[in-house]
């Protein structure tokens, strides 16, 4: 279990840092720049759903790692094919990071553990982005709202 929880904890703190320096990254991009862009609230939306997709990736490396070291392990919906490995780990992390559990893939052992973690850490970023999305539109349309002749 320490492991796990050691291995949580450098998760939690790599996507943490992933997602600052992305919103700040992204944040100045667009405020410099937004005169000269044609959409460019549709490049804040798609550069954090794509951070969030890395994000899901990074928990499913781990989640792929413990289970390579015989920490747990996915059962149920999972294909038994080496192929789908990592698949099946990433397909889990995103129903974790998200929140959605749909249940067809299970954690045994101290993947339990991750998983949790992943769901909380999933929740708290997935609000911040939506905390930025909101002070983008809000900087980027004004009261105004979007003009007539852009679309984002």
């Amino acid at each position: 279990m320490f492991v796990t929880a050691v291995i949580s904890v450098i998760l939690v703190a790599t996507c943490c840092y992933l997602h600052v320096t992305t919103m700040r990254i992204l944040g100045r991009f667009i405020l410099r720049e937004q005169s000269r862009l044609r959409h460019p609230f549709m490049i804040v939306l798609m550069t954090l759903f794509f951070t969030h997709l890395l994000e899901v990736l990074v928990y499913a490396m781990g989640a792929a790692l413990l289970d390579l070291l015989g920490k747990g392990s996915l059962s149920g919906a999972i294909g038994g094919d080496e192929r789908d490995f990592l698949f099946d780990h990433f397909y889990f992390s995103i129903s974790s990071y998200t929140t959605l559990g749909i249940g067809d893939i299970v954690p045994h052992g101290s993947l339990r553990l991750l998983a949790g973690v992943e769901a909380l850490n999933g929740l708290v970023l997935i609000a911040w982005s939506a905390s930025l999305t909101y002070l983008m539109m809000e900087r980027l349309w004004g009261e105004a709202g979007p003009r007539e002749n852009e679309e984002g």
